[in-house]
């Protein structure tokens, strides 16, 4: 059970679409994992005006419907940028429900992305099945 496959779950919160204003994530159940972590992967983004901000922050829940904000974001400031947060310690430090939320700022923001997260330290496994 060495295998990549069996030992990393990935779910989506941010599922790949053009974005143009903030947007919250769906939420994702970490139960019976103990580490993770968010991959926010972006494409082209519009950087035509000098006021144009791209971050993707987490939020936690116990029951995944009452958010609260966390100090984890990834900044995006390249096009084809991949950026990854690291959540330690799932179910002891953080809260059962993690999401991604996308804020952005500017005059015309604009951002194909997605942001998933990758689960890890499973109490069983394996996590994926054929």
């Amino acid at each position: 059970m060495r295998k990549l496959f069996d030992n990393v779950k990935v779910l989506a919160s941010l599922v790949p679409a053009t974005r143009t204003a903030d947007a919250n994530g769906t939420g994702v159940d970490t139960q019976g994992y103990g580490d993770g972590m968010m991959v926010v992967s972006v494409g082209d983004l519009d950087l035509a005006n000098v006021d144009e901000t791209y971050a993707v922050k987490v939020e936690e829940s116990d029951d995944n419907s009452t958010f609260t904000a966390t100090s984890l974001q990834a900044s995006l400031t390249a096009d084809n940028q991949v950026a990854v947060v690291r959540l330690a310690e799932l179910n002891v430090a953080r809260m059962r429900y993690l999401r991604a939320v996308l804020d952005v700022g500017g005059t015309t923001p604009s951002a194909p992305i997605a942001a998933l997260f990758l689960l890890g330290e499973a109490a069983s496994g394996p996590v994926n099945s054929d």
